[in-house]
């Protein structure tokens, strides 16, 4: 497609969904400073495991059951003591897998975003379209007190300060190519600057949570259409002195991070983590020295891989991690991709005072 058609396109999708969102955000006005009551409920519908290549199959969400949502009233609940930080770098359009002809563009990410005119909690945005700035100024136009948006140019984080690197790794002969895993170093690069902007947003300070969640903007995109306030909580059980991932698949820790990368074997996801201030704090510089490690080893995919090489047993004698993950398993037959995010997602209705 031409770039001038592409950006007309483009235009004609935001202004649809700018035009939409404004629609639903005037009757949740005030919504923050309302009491809020906690559906303890999910929803009935996700996309099973091969969603990109089936994305009309469903299956139950897990871990809840379906029907029977109870609402539970909490006195004087107000806004969540986690913030949420989430980030939109404008890669352009890209293959999303090395089968088929699924692609992801500025349209998709745009799509996926309005769930966060729904999200109750503190969030900070980080980006370096303008356009996305001004999508989620009005997607958040109901939560004003607890948004904080920075337009920024991307190169400030230091995985984009490494895109030559990455890319050399890439162009080795022979190196597997994974679309857009190990083949676009600015999508490897945003992959990794998850861990940053998270630091970034704790050493700011910005709404003075305890903890601190890294949501991927497309993470709940199954639910795109359900208009329910929600918010995001730690998970039952969480250790505050680790950092908590979702177990995608049981890997064997034998395994070598030449082979980790190179087959682009997963073990947790990325798409969701969380943990306090102080490990975020801790874990941002834990990656940091493992990516670079990996570099030097001519090695580099996306950051799933990064962490699975990082706590393999010859990941731990090299790098000698003081941050232990503390994994959540998938139980039921949903998703496991997003196992953790809905077991930390819980419906909010707002009443008026």
């Amino acid at each position: 497609m031409k770039s001038g058609t592409f950006q007309k396109a483009a235009s004609g999708v935001m202004a649809d969904i700018l035009h939409f969102s404004r629609k639903l955000t005037g009757r949740y006005a005030e919504s923050i400073n309302k009491l809020l009551f906690v559906r303890n409920c999910g929803v009935n519908v996700s996309q099973t495991e091969d969603n990109e290549k089936n994305p009309g199959k469903f299956s139950p969400l897990f871990p809840f059951v379906d029907g029977n949502c109870t609402i539970i009233p909490r006195d004087g609940y107000g806004t969540p003591n986690l913030t949420v930080v989430t980030a939109y770098w404008n890669l352009g359009t890209f293959q999303k897998g090395s089968i088929g002809n699924l692609h992801f563009s500025t349209n998709t990410y745009f799509q996926w975003a309005t769930v966060f005119q729904y999200l109750v909690n503190p969030l900070v945005v980080y980006t370096d379209s303008k356009e996305f700035k001004v999508l989620m100024e009005t997607l958040r136009s109901e939560h004003v007190q607890n948004t904080k948006i920075f337009l920024t140019n991307r190169t400030e984080f230091w995985p984009f300060q490494l895109t030559d690197k990455i890319q050399s790794v890439f162009d080795q002969p022979g190196y597997p190519k994974y679309s857009p895993n190990t083949v676009k170093p600015e999508y490897s690069a945003a992959q990794h600057a998850k861990y940053a902007v998270v630091a970034e947003s704790v050493r700011k300070q910005i709404f003075n949570t305890s903890f601190y969640a890294w949501l991927d903007v497309g993470y709940f995109r199954d639910i795109v259409d359900r208009k329910e306030f929600f918010i995001l909580d730690i998970p039952p059980e969480f250790n505050s002195k680790r950092i908590s991932f979702n177990r995608v698949s049981d890997q064997p820790m034998s395994l070598e991070p030449f082979t980790i990368f190179r087959d682009n074997i997963v073990w947790v996801g990325g798409g969701f983590f969380v943990a306090s201030g102080d490990v975020i704090l801790q874990f941002d510089q834990l990656y940091h020295k493992a990516v670079l490690h990996y570099l030097d080893l001519k090695l580099m995919n996306s950051d799933q891989q990064v962490l699975y090489s990082m706590y393999s047993v010859r990941g731990r004698e090299t790098l000698k991690p003081e941050v232990e993950l503390q994994l959540f398993i998938p139980t039921g037959d949903g998703n496991v991709w997003f196992y953790l995010g809905y077991l930390c997602r819980k419906e909010v209705v707002v009443l008026k005072s």
